[in-house]
């Protein structure tokens, strides 16, 4: 190598502190995900497992002070069996920061036992609280 080409270990080492720091500068400035977007994909999450009939899974997404109370068996009883649900949409998420809570206005196609073939509407809302820093769905 020429003369002018070699770098010095200590501008070598001057050069790479200098590309780790703008790397670690630039992942701490990346937008962190909103609240609404968590919810939205955990809530998605919930239901994608309520809809296989993942009693364990959709559990998980139950706040810890809930799952202190209530058991998995518990929980299983109380929303037991798979919905009747053709389709599911998240309309909008609002968020209270102050209070850690969020709701989410969600809409199902259901098509009623006795309404074969009729797919009828059903708007709902799902509460969402921050608990130990975590989105968690509440269940009373």
């Amino acid at each position: 190598m020429p003369d002018t080409m070699k770098i010095s270990p200590t501008k070598l080492s001057s050069l790479l502190l200098l590309a780790i720091s703008a790397a670690v500068v630039g992942c701490a400035q990346m937008p962190s995900r909103s609240n609404e977007d968590v919810i939205t994909q955990r809530s998605n999450a919930f239901w994608d497992a309520r809809m296989k009939n993942n009693v364990a899974e959709a559990y998980k997404f139950t706040p810890p002070s809930y799952r202190q109370i209530k058991d998995v068996e518990s929980f299983r009883v109380d929303y037991a069996g798979i919905p009747m649900v053709d389709r599911r949409e998240v309309v909008s998420v609002a968020c209270e920061e102050a209070q850690d809570r969020c709701v989410l206005k969600q809409k199902f196609e259901v098509t009623p036992p006795m309404m074969r073939g009729t797919k009828v509407p059903v708007y709902a809302d799902e509460v969402w609280i921050r608990e130990d820093g975590q989105w968690w769905i509440y269940k009373k």
